[in-house]
């Protein structure tokens, strides 16, 4: 059965079969990188070597810290610092050309302030040395790099080139995760079907067709038509495909758990079944970021405080006069929330809703909400409401990144209904996140369980880069004023 099953498949893949794998995609990439830096190094130092008369540092040989060799060593050990600290070829950023750029730009960014660190301690403090070396090569390293990236991605998505995959192991959880990752903008792959032992080839309960056992997955190993095997969460403890996955490692085939998979292609937590939650809540409670991770964080509240500060004292007056004009009440609306671990806060927002909007109790609002005032549909489209939150960012009860801090009423409703709803508690909320860039603000428990997703993912990964991120997708979304698809809760 597995020679006939194979022998259709291989026909029809047999075009596209190719010698490359995913570890010599890698090495392309790094190979392609490295190149390109070294030929902007090489050509900067170059340029500056050719203009003596206004660099006579480079003259001068009889010192080792004026040597152009030496610029050199500096400015490999600043790249290969940036690559240690950014990490920009593991799985979560390479299969997405979006992250993978945004990664490669923090990490010429961090590459650029460690040489321009290394030259002025070199060159005694001279920013005009430092600077006439950093110039011409940021010039020449960037645009290739951009050039680079974007043949790379072009190439990685044309059609012969996407990865074939195979799933092992066919439950109705992978069928769902393999749905949703199909329909992922960022997921470029070719799914050639499930491999399980234990079900038969005709059984028609999942989208994807049943190939067969592991000899159907050793033919096709053999005939070089897999680039990329994905394990379902039930075949981790099935010691049948052990050695067909140990050949697959040794012909350089990426093995790739399930969980893994979607969440470096969805950018949401893969939330398994109820007998392995308790993974889920050990991982997000036991996460504990670096040093140099919390002191950027601790940094970019209090900047983003300070500035924020500054900006709501200047668009204060304006605001103030529209909320008054527009809807009797106050300015500013306070309301209590749950933050870090539990403990209860007082939010500051300007007032987008008339003042008995609660009067029959708390409750969702919706799209075109009659509640909402002219003034406040304006606030919440700029979400300038939320500008007086930096009160409590000051104040350390909220963070700038983090997960929406929600009412403890909704609270205790969704906990009944999501049991890991609790774990999102242990980060401060945050005047943006991950989940607000990724989706509109929940109306239902359906929409709060797929927020609930991106926040843990965010917890679980929470990093420089992602925070990056999470920040320029927020200033375009203001910037264009894309607003909110769907209203959120008062």
């Amino acid at each position: 059965m597995a020679g006939s099953l194979l022998m259709p498949l291989s026909d029809i893949l047999l075009p596209r079969k190719r010698r490359w794998t995913a570890r010599h995609w890698r090495w392309l990439l790094i190979g392609g990188d490295t190149l390109i830096f070294l030929f902007a190094l090489s050509y900067a130092l170059f340029l500056v070597s050719m203009n003596r008369a206004s660099f006579p540092i480079v003259i001068d040989t009889s010192s080792y810290t004026w040597s152009p060799f030496s610029w050199e060593v500096q400015g490999c050990l600043a790249w290969l610092i940036a690559l240690h600290r950014v990490r920009p070829y593991d799985q979560l950023y390479t299969c997405s050309d979006r992250r993978g750029i945004l990664s490669m730009a923090c990490a010429l960014g961090l590459m650029l302030a460690c040489w321009l660190l290394f030259l002025l301690l070199s060159c005694q403090g001279d920013v005009f040395i430092g600077l006439s070396i950093l110039l011409p090569f940021a010039c020449m390293l960037v645009p290739t790099f951009g050039l680079w990236r974007a043949c790379y991605a072009s190439l990685r998505k044309f059609v012969l080139f996407e990865p074939l995959t195979v799933i092992v192991g066919a439950s109705t959880i992978s069928d769902t995760a393999l749905n949703e990752l199909c329909q992922c903008e960022l997921c470029a792959m070719t799914v050639l079907g499930y491999v399980d032992e234990s079900l038969c080839v005709d059984d028609g309960r999942f989208a994807w067709p049943l190939l067969g056992g592991r000899m159907v997955l050793h033919d096709l190993l053999a005939s070089g038509l897999v680039d990329i095997l994905v394990i379902s969460p039930g075949c981790y403890a099935d010691l049948v495909f052990y050695p067909i996955l140990m050949e697959a490692q040794t012909r350089g085939v990426q093995i790739v758990s399930l969980a893994d998979f979607y969440e470096g292609m969805v950018g949401k937590c893969f939330l398994l079944q109820d007998s392995d939650l308790w993974k889920l809540v050990k991982r997000v409670y036991h996460y504990r970021g670096s040093l140099l991770y919390r002191c950027w964080r601790r940094l970019l509240d209090l900047c983003s405080g300070v500035f924020g500060l500054l900006l709501l004292l200047c668009v204060f007056p304006l605001l103030s006069l529209l909320i008054c004009l527009d809807s009797p009440g106050p300015v500013f609306y306070r309301q209590e929330r749950m933050g870090y671990r539990g403990r209860s806060f007082r939010i500051w927002k300007f007032r987008s809703m008339c003042v008995n909007a609660e009067a029959r109790g708390a409750s969702w609002a919706g799209v075109n909400d009659n509640r909402v005032t002219r003034v406040g549909r304006f606030l919440r489209a700029t979400h300038l409401d939320e500008l007086p939150q930096v009160i409590n960012i000051l104040r350390g009860e909220m963070s700038l990144i983090g997960p929406r801090p929600e009412r403890p009423m909704f609270v205790s409703q969704l906990e009944q209904v999501l049991p890991v709803f609790h774990c999102r508690l242990e980060v401060k909320p945050g005047l943006t996140g991950w989940a607000q860039v990724k989706m509109p603000y929940a109306r239902s428990y359906e929409a709060a369980a797929v927020k609930l997703q991106y926040d843990l993912y965010y917890i679980q990964h929470q990093s420089f880069l992602l925070d990056v991120s999470i920040l320029l997708q927020t200033v375009l979304e203001v910037v264009w004023r894309s607003g909110r698809r769907a209203e959120s809760r008062m």
